[in-house]
């Protein structure tokens, strides 16, 4: 832990625009993987009204304090084992970190930014209770569901909201289940994640990538993501199962990892599609642009699993920014990041019927595919800058601090 003297957020962050200071608290940021660190870079290194500073999680290859553009990067050991109050060490951790974010920003001229309720809004919270500044909430979907499965994360989760001066949404069904937290709607923002889309286009050349996977007259099968079961990689892989004969020249590569990854290797053995099914691993990101152009179709059937949900999907805005059609689960928000028959096709994650429907759709219809991809390519650049984002969050904050 630092000592509180050497947390305090460096004068050389101050722009001399304004006196406000943002603090965005988050275990997770770059180079740490995954949608929710895409967001929140994407998002305040654009904020430019505000002096912006990261408290993040420590990284044993990097140093306590970096400048990144326009941010200034603290961290700090903060990775909570549990999440909780009732166990008396995590009780004491909440507590050593909320001295560490007390001390960082004056509560006159500072608003936090928590990535999410449980574990950085709770800590925010004593942090508050302690004399520090107000702080807004992210909610992100997945993340509200996981608290409704214990009462202690249940009551922690409208505790924070109820104190928090306000709630950033990622979609409008995250909104909804925040309103069944009790959180008023003039409490809620929504802001939808984004992508840049001079980053992923369809220019990019894929073919590096794709001669590792495809042939020529293949049809090449993508998914992006950790490997969880609400994913649906495994009603993907059995849908390509299905279809050997039918579509004989289908290849399907899942960029990823995570905890469901030794069962969905079985699930290709067990369907005996090694030369079918490849696993490309975790995809650093410099390369993530070179994997959705050698893809013909971008699929993740997402459902839902014990409540657990997609609450928005940034990897599709990912690939419809780079030209691909998209075949995507209808359930949490991702019919807010997939138009239906627009720049994708909705179905139920659930069934493999429905998958391999979708699949043999845009397999056996190029121009189908190209239709779905210049729409899906015009809506994310069209509505889903990162500077959109941005400012839909600087608005709010100046709303919040009168």
């Amino acid at each position: 832990m630092e000592p509180s003297s050497a947390a305090a957020i460096p004068a050389t962050t101050t722009r001399r625009r304004r006196g406000d200071h943002v603090l965005l608290f988050s275990e997770l940021f770059p180079p740490a993987v995954g949608g929710s660190a895409v967001l929140f870079h994407g998002i305040y290194s654009r904020l430019r009204d505000a002096n912006v500073a990261v408290l993040t999680d420590r990284d044993p290859q990097l140093g306590t304090e970096e400048r990144q553009g326009e941010l200034t990067i603290l961290r700090r050991a903060l990775a909570a084992r549990q999440w909780g109050v009732f166990d008396p060490a995590s009780l004491w951790h909440h507590l050593k970190v909320a001295l560490q974010v007390r001390a960082l920003v004056s509560r006159r001229h500072s608003i936090v930014h928590c990535a999410r309720a449980l574990p950085e809004g709770l800590t925010a919270l004593m942090a508050r209770w302690l004399g520090g500044p107000k702080y807004v909430c992210w909610a992100h979907g997945e993340d509200l569901m996981t608290a409704l499965a214990s009462k202690e994360f249940t009551l922690l989760t409208r505790e924070v909201y109820r104190s928090a001066a306000g709630a950033l949404a990622n979609s409008r069904n995250t909104a909804g289940i925040l309103r069944s937290f009790g959180v008023p709607d003039h409490k809620i923002q929504i802001v939808y994640p984004a992508v840049d889309a001079e980053r992923f286009h369809p220019g990019i050349d894929g073919t590096a990538v794709r001669r590792r996977f495809a042939g020529d007259r293949d049809v090449l099968l993508l998914s992006v993501g950790r490997l969880q079961r609400r994913k649906g990689h495994d009603v993907a892989i059995t849908a390509v199962a299905a279809l050997r004969h039918e579509l004989p020249n289908l290849r399907y590569v899942i960029a990823g990892d995570g905890e469901e990854r030794s069962g969905v290797e079985q699930l290709v053995a067990e369907h005996q599609r090694q030369d079918r099914v490849f696993f490309a691993g975790v995809v650093p990101d410099a390369d993530l642009p070179l994997f959705y152009a050698a893809c013909d179709v971008f699929m993740l059937p997402n459902g839902v699993d014990n409540g657990d949900i997609e609450g928005f999907g940034i990897v599709f805005l990912e690939a419809a920014a780079t030209g691909k059609p998209i075949i995507a689960g209808d359930s949490g928000g991702v019919p807010e990041a997939v138009e239906r028959d627009v720049n994708g096709l909705l179905i139920d994650g659930a069934s493999t019927e429905a998958v391999a429907g979708a699949i043999r759709e845009l397999a056996t219809s190029e121009r189908r595919r190209r239709e779905l991809g210049e729409a899906g390519r015009a809506r994310a650049r069209d509505q889903f800058s990162w500077q959109r984002a941005a400012n839909t969050v600087a608005a709010f904050e100046a709303r919040l601090r009168g």
